[in-house]
C-alpha cells in the first residue's frame, strides 16, 4: 500500500485510489483497488490519462500504470543486484538501457528509473521481503491481472538480499521506555516489529543473558511497554530498537484508530 502510495504520487495522477485488502488465503491475499467514485465525477480528466497511460479499460486508469511500474523497479533490483552498472538513454523513445556488471541490458521507463535511482519506494519492497526465511517462505510473487494481461513478479529467497533496506542510523538514546504494540517475533533471531504509538512499525531485537524470558509478552494481545535503546534515524525517529525489559500495559490509550481497532480485533 505504501509503495502503490509512493509511486501513484511520484507521477502526479489525478485519481484517487481506496485499496482494499480481500480473498486472504493461505500463502497469498488479493488488494482490490477501487476508483469507481473518482470515474463517476471527473469522466474528463479519466478520458485523459487514459491518453497518457495508453490504458483503454476504465477499471485499470492509473491502477495499471503504477502496479506495472512496482514490477518494473523489482525487475530493475534483481538485475543490478546492488552492483555498479551503466545507464544510456534511448532516443527513440526516451527509456533508459541499464547494463549490469555482467553486460546484461534491461531496458526500463524513465519514470521508472527514477523511482529506483531515488530509492522511492526502497523501504517497501524491504518490508515486502522481510518474511522471506530459509525452510519456511521461499519467495513472494506480486500477481495483477489486467483485463486478459497477467502480469507477474517474483522475488526468490536468495534475491532478498538485493531488496534489503539499510537503515541509516545517526545517533542512540540511554535507556528509555517506549510503549506500543508487539507485532512479530522471530525466535531464531530474536528480533521482530514493534507498532508504537504514531503507527510507525520499528525492527526491535531482543537482548541480554535471557531473551527467551520475554517470549510470553508477545501472546499478551495488549498493549506494552519496553525498555530499551533505541537506534534514531536522520528524521530522529526510531529506526531500530534493542529491548531489554518488557511490561505489559492495561487499558486503552490514545493511539490512532488503526492501532486502537487492532487491539479491539484482538480481545480476549
Amino acid at each position: 500500500s505504501s509503495a502503490y502510495g509512493k509511486i501513484a504520487s511520484d507521477g502526479d495522477l489525478s485519481v484517487t485510489h481506496s485499496l482494499r485488502i480481500t480473498g486472504v488465503g493461505k500463502g497469498s491475499f488479493h488488494i482490490l483497488i477501487e476508483i469507481a467514485t473518482f470515474v463517476q465525477n471527473h469522466k474528463d480528466q479519466v478520458a485523459l490519462i487514459a491518453n497518457v497511460s495508453e490504458i483503454t479499460s476504465v477499471g485499470t486508469i492509473g491502477a495499471a500504470a503504477v502496479v506495472k511500474s512496482m514490477m518494473y523497479v523489482m525487475r530493475l533490483v534483481k538485475h543490478t543486484q546492488k552492483l555498479p552498472y551503466e545507464e544510456t538513454i534511448n532516443a527513440d523513445n526516451q527509456s533508459i538501457i541499464i547494463s549490469n556488471s555482467k553486460n546484461v541490458k534491461l531496458e526500463v521507463p524513465i519514470t521508472v528509473y527514477n523511482l529506483f535511482k531515488n530509492d522511492t519506494i526502497q523501504q517497501d519492497l524491504s518490508k515486502i521481503v522481510q518474511p522471506l526465511e530459509s525452510g519456511k517462505i521461499d519467495s513472494t510473487t506480486l500477481v495483477a491481472r489486467i483485463n486478459k494481461e497477467v502480469l507477474l513478479e517474483e522475488i526468490k529467497l536468495e534475491e532478498k538480499k538485493f531488496f534489503e533496506a539499510e537503515e541509516v542510523v545517526v545517533t542512540e538514546t540511554k535507556e528509555m521506555w517506549l510503549q506500543g504494540i508487539l507485532n512479530s517475533l522471530t525466535k531464531t533471531t530474536n528480533r521482530g516489529f514493534l507498532l508504537l504509538g504514531d503507527g510507525t512499525r520499528v525492527s526491535y531485537r531482543l537482548v541480554g543473558k535471557n531473551p527467551e524470558n520475554l517470549y510470553p509478552y508477545f501472546i499478551h494481545k495488549g498493549l506494552v511497554k519496553v525498555r530499551c535503546k533505541a537506534h534514531l534515524d536522520s528524521k530522529l525517529k526510531p529506526a531500530q530498537i534493542e529491548i531489554y525489559e518488557i511490561q505489559s500495559i492495561q487499558g486503552q490509550m490514545d493511539f490512532p484508530e488503526s492501532l486502537n481497532q487492532f487491539l479491539k480485533d484482538n480481545e480476549d
